[in-house]
């Protein structure tokens, strides 16, 4: 009886050593058929929300890559990379709330989850800090930080997809001059607002230079700091030089300050531009509803350009997100995700070298599956993009519409804007 109570457990014992080793080794080959990508987003503070929607929009990626979908992007009819074997594709999130934590996130997306690429919803301060370990760990990072001093560094493994702030402030430029020419009301003065972190340091350094190549004359300069509660004065400045337009750079809090303190002051210009940033948030048309209406800025992306790839992801992403509108800085990180993938999938390796080459050679994307409007994807050693090109918006009846370039625009732009008086109520 002893002798047979022992064969049992010994029986029970082979079989639970025998499930055990057979789940370990399902879970190992699953895990070899995957690869990770780090996509680091805001988990705390201003940007929040726009966190939330890079992480909707890449579980949306993630299920048109990892299984048949009807939305045509790249590799949607099968089911993973096809020249990886058919392995999925997962997206690991990390934290980039402010610098210092996003290169602590990003060196553990790198080291411990083993990330074959890194991108993510990053201020161009945020970007060089990850850049430290991205080269250090030799793993591409595709950032969309717009300073010229990101690709002025001389980092291998640095890539920028979208234009950086010299392209974006010289269609700003190149567009008022068109639109100058084109109306009765000629736009010659030109006042600048700019927070005084490098985000808008290095915008103003730039437009001051393009100002004279376009014949602008400057009346009024300021830089303000982001944190700023009160912005009365500067408001009172921008009303007394009395520009033809003012064009600003500001994160979402402060261009929101701004925006109350024109309405509290009744001063709008005839043309209020902003360079991305803040009044490229969806939070910016959320929060001043009609008061946000004609006020321009220069983007990435957006939902209503003239591409249907473009639309149908911005109609199968507002359904997967239960109502919010696709934005451009949101679309760039997801797309930027996407194209490590692609990247990865044509060199047929996970190696960042063979990554890097293939960014080098050219990402080929046909373009019925392409939705990001861009010329191409060739990066030069700097790691910019040579076919990289912007587009200018305008908000109209609550809605971002692009008005730039023609090619992709389905809307004519409102000029000069109407102050608050003339404005129906």
């Amino acid at each position: 009886m002893v002798l047979k109570k022992r064969k049992i457990w010994i029986l029970m014992f082979l079989f639970l050593l025998f499930f055990n080793t057979a789940c370990s080794v399902e879970k190992n080959t699953e895990e070899k058929n995957e690869v990770s990508i780090g996509v680091l987003v805001p988990l705390n503070g201003a940007q929040t929300q726009a966190g939330k929607e890079v992480t909707q929009l890449l579980e949306l990626i993630e299920d048109v890559v990892n299984r048949p979908s009807d939305l045509s992007l790249p590799f949607h009819e099968g089911i993973g990379l096809p020249n990886l074997n058919g392995v999925k594709i997962r997206f690991v999130i990390g934290d980039s709330s402010t610098p210092d934590i996003a290169m602590v996130e990003a060196e553990r997306l790198i080291t411990e989850e083993n990330v074959i690429g890194l991108t993510g919803l990053l201020s161009s301060s945020s970007t060089k800090t990850i850049m430290v370990p991205a080269e250090r760990y030799e793993v591409v990072l595709l950032g969309e930080g717009t300073s010229e001093t990101l690709t002025d560094a001389g980092y291998e493994y640095f890539g920028r997809t979208y234009p950086g702030d010299d392209t974006f402030i010289e269609d700003t430029f190149s567009y008022l001059r068109e639109i100058s020419n084109a109306s009765d009301k000629p736009i010659n003065t030109v006042a600048l607002v700019s927070e005084d972190s490098e985000f808008g340091a290095n915008i103003a350094l730039i437009e001051r230079k393009w100002l004279n190549e376009y014949d602008f004359e400057l009346v009024e300069d300021i830089s303000y700091s982001a944190l700023a509660s009160n912005v009365t004065s500067e408001v009172l400045r921008i009303r007394q030089a009395k520009p033809d337009a003012v064009i600003m750079s500001s994160y979402i809090a402060d261009a929101l300050l701004f925006m109350s303190t024109f309405r509290e002051q009744d001063y709008f210009p005839s043309v209020l531009f902003g360079q991305r940033g803040g009044f490229a948030s969806s939070d910016f048309v959320k929060n001043l509803g009609e008061d946000a209406n004609y006020v321009f800025s220069t983007a990435r992306w957006n939902t209503d350009m003239d591409n249907q790839a473009a639309q149908d992801l911005a109609e199968a992403f507002q359904e997967y997100s239960d109502g919010t509108e696709l934005i451009g800085d949101v679309m760039a990180v997801g797309w930027n995700a996407y194209l490590l993938a692609i990247a990865a999938n044509q060199a047929g390796s996970t190696e960042s070298d063979a990554i890097r080459a293939e960014m080098r050679k050219g990402l080929d994307v046909a373009k019925e599956e392409d939705p990001s409007g861009l010329l191409g994807y060739q990066y030069d050693e700097t790691g910019q993009n040579q076919l990289a090109s912007a587009i200018i918006v305008q908000v109209q009846d609550m809605e971002m519409v692009t008005v730039y370039p023609e090619a992709l625009s389905m809307q004519k732009e409102i000029y000069p804007s109407p102050n608050w008086r003339e404005r129906k109520r």
